[in-house]
């Protein structure tokens, strides 16, 4: 059968009519297979873009790896100078929807270890030219969700050393991705996500004892509430974990930092 021949069918009104059918006695199936499929890891070795020095082993570049090779090209390239003229560069070599979960999820990786570019790569995100990029944008969130908020050293063989890195490495990880949920919620790309993802980043500030984390956490808070609270306000229960370490803490640059998170509200009211 044809691909042609395939479409005719699956547009035909006897396959829609077969398929709502099923899908009323079946529904449970479908949602699992759905649900199956949505959680596949992507194949990031199928866009390989490394290069082979050994020419007896050399590999032709297909067309859509030549397409993936320039378009990630281009977003290296990305800064605030330049944007007007790439991005839209970029969206527009963007044309095959099979290319987009590789694409989204290259982009999400690289907006929690860059966080000065998050605009710019969510810029992006926001006018791919397919409706599917929601559900994997909010698929990738929850996957990243689940990785660095429920991080844990679990192998005890490993040193002090390197538990610490670990860690440090982990926080930088919140601090990227909940930077990166604040300006998808601020551009509609993702609604309702940032209280769960606050919530317990804000949990990790107060019970904390590393005071260079917690600075840099209220920084990353800061930069938060002047894109996402800056006309409602920060929430009460945000506010009153801030008063808490305002009362708690001996370092100084914390207090005048939790201040300027407070602004104008602290002063009038405190």
């Amino acid at each position: 059968m044809s691909i042609e021949e395939i479409k005719e069918l699956l547009n035909s009104n006897q396959f829609k009519d077969e398929y709502i059918n099923y899908k009323k006695t079946n529904n449970k199936i479908i949602e699992s297979l759905t649900s199956f499929l949505d959680n596949i890891e992507t194949n990031k070795k199928y866009y390989r873009m490394s290069i082979n020095k050994n020419r007896r082993y050399k590999k032709e570049s297909t067309e859509d790896t030549s397409t993936i090779k320039k378009i990630n090209s281009d977003i290296n390239k990305l800064s605030e100078m330049n944007y007007n003229i790439l991005q839209p560069l970029i969206i527009k070599q963007i044309n095959k929807e099979y290319m987009i979960p590789y694409l989204i999820e290259n982009i999400i990786e690289k907006s929690i270890l860059h966080t000065k570019y998050i605009p710019l790569y969510v810029g992006i995100i926001k006018d791919i030219p397919f409706n599917n990029k929601y559900n994997l944008v909010l698929k990738l969130c929850n996957k990243y969700y689940n990785q660095i908020f429920d991080f844990n050293i679990q192998n005890n063989n490993e040193t002090t050393y390197l538990k610490l890195c670990a860690k440090n490495k982990n926080t930088d990880n919140i601090i990227g991705y909940s930077l990166l949920i604040t300006h998808l919620e601020k551009e509609d790309i993702i609604n309702g996500y940032i209280d769960k993802v606050l919530e317990p980043f804000m949990e990790g500030i107060i019970s904390s004892t590393n005071d260079i984390e917690i600075f840099n956490m209220l920084t990353s808070f800061y930069n938060i509430s002047e894109i996402y609270y800056k006309k409602e306000g920060i929430p009460n229960n945000y506010r009153r974990i801030l008063l808490t370490l305002k009362e708690k803490t001996n370092i100084s640059k914390i207090r005048f930092k939790i201040m300027d998170i407070l602004g104008e509200w602290y002063l009038n009211n405190y």
